[in-house]
């Protein structure tokens, strides 16, 4: 259902954004302690922390342990009420489709253009004054991009400390985490967050591939450092591609050639640090959802149920068309729905919105422990029978037809 989809989206927001405000704050202390390579994994939890919140929800007894305030909890579980409300009949779903393919399309297109200009740079053998590389692209056949005066313009070590930079994005599976983070831009397209974090995201890959190339040629800072100064490209932002940056991450990347690498001893601290934190934090975020309840079932609709007409949806009342909408609802313990599903329709989508939308306004004032009992929470299931020669009709029976 719509609503489900949006309550799922919801809670998935909420933890990827608390994720990225976390890796934001301890990205420069974690690279200062653990060196790039460690402080750069901790954007892993950022995926984890959104998959988290898929899995089915904690119960409330593990629910308590989670290590979030629990102001911060009820927030979530209010947060899910609102929005399950608001996508009973709403645009909303659609809205996040055409979002998310519209961001998908600009990916598509600047993916497509750098490769343009890399087939008319190859039919002419000349860059045009504007160097395609080094870079490498590609997800599933990945190519080294190099510029066409490449051999003039480094020297045969300066070339091999390039080709060094973009094995190591082959190897450390930079081009896979790239496709993670256009992916996640594409689902999450409204949460500007994200999108301020992707560029800081690409600036710890490279500064972790860099640090992987000086782990390997110790002697070579200076040389490095006089590599970037030559190199010489765009901000292309590719969404499946590694490339050399320039501009300000350029005077950070030098920058950290000054700083010395952690001891072997101070990196297994640090990855050990960072593993606990990561599981922490996507443990956090499966138990912050609101605990599934386990409801009792509740009797019939009484005298002192208040249960709104919902409104004959006018293309089926021009058609004349009748229908049976069964309504799920899990009713609180104050007699206000906090979960409407559409058990089943018939026809199907014809009035499922104008049911829900009066199903949210229903209150149920009789006690539910019995029929007139302790106010208990619980499921009830409503058949609401929508015909063209009167007003609808609704009639409560037990989750149990």
């Amino acid at each position: 259902m719509a609503s489900e989809f949006l309550v799922a989206l919801a809670e998935a927001t909420l933890a990827t954004s608390l994720a990225l405000l976390a890796v934001l704050a301890l990205r420069r202390p974690l690279r200062r302690l653990a060196g790039a390579r460690l402080a750069y994994t901790a954007w892993a939890a950022v995926p984890l922390a959104g998959m988290a919140v898929l899995l089915p929800a904690a119960p409330a007894a593990t629910a308590t342990l989670a290590l979030l305030p629990s102001p911060l909890r009820f927030a979530a579980s209010d947060a899910s009420l609102a929005v399950q409300q608001a996508g009973a009949a709403s645009p909303w779903p659609t809205l996040w489709l055409a979002g998310a393919l519209a961001t998908a399309l600009v990916f598509a297109a600047r993916q497509w253009r750098f490769h343009r200009q890399l087939c008319e740079r190859d039919a002419k053998d000349d860059d045009g004054g504007a160097p395609l590389g080094p870079a490498v692209i590609g997800l599933w056949r990945p190519r080294l991009v190099l510029p066409t005066d490449f051999t003039r313009r480094y020297s045969p070590e300066e070339q091999a400390l390039v080709l060094e930079h973009e094995r190591q994005h082959l190897r450390r599976g930079d081009l896979p985490a790239q496709a993670l983070c256009s992916l996640l831009r594409c689902l999450f397209w409204f949460n500007p967050l994200l999108h301020l974090a992707a560029a800081r995201f690409r600036l710890d890959q490279e500064l972790a591939c860099d640090a992987a190339v000086l782990a390997r040629h110790p002697d070579a800072r200076r040389r490095y450092g006089e590599v970037m100064l030559k190199t010489q490209l765009a901000d292309f932002g590719l969404p499946l591609g590694c490339h050399w940056q320039s501009s300000h991450p350029l005077k950070e990347r030098i920058a950290m050639l000054k700083l010395p690498l952690p001891t072997a001893g101070r990196a297994r601290a640090a990855s050990a640090l960072i593993a606990a934190s990561m599981a922490l934090a996507t443990f956090a975020a499966w138990a912050v959802q609101p605990s599934q309840p386990s409801p009792k079932p509740l009797q019939v609709a009484l005298d002192e149920d208040v249960l709104t007409q919902p409104k004959y949806p006018a293309a089926a009342a021009e058609s004349g068309i009748g229908g049976l909408v069964v309504l799920e609802l899990l009713v609180g313990d104050d007699g206000v729905p906090r979960e409407i599903k559409v058990k089943r329709s018939n026809p199907e989508g014809v009035f499922d919105a104008a049911a829900l939308e009066a199903a949210w306004q229903w209150r149920f004032n009789a006690g539910r422990n019995g029929n007139r009992g302790q106010k208990v929470e619980g499921w009830i299931v409503v058949p609401v029978q929508f015909s063209p020669d009167g007003p609808p009709k609704e009639e409560a029976q037990s989750p149990r037809d």
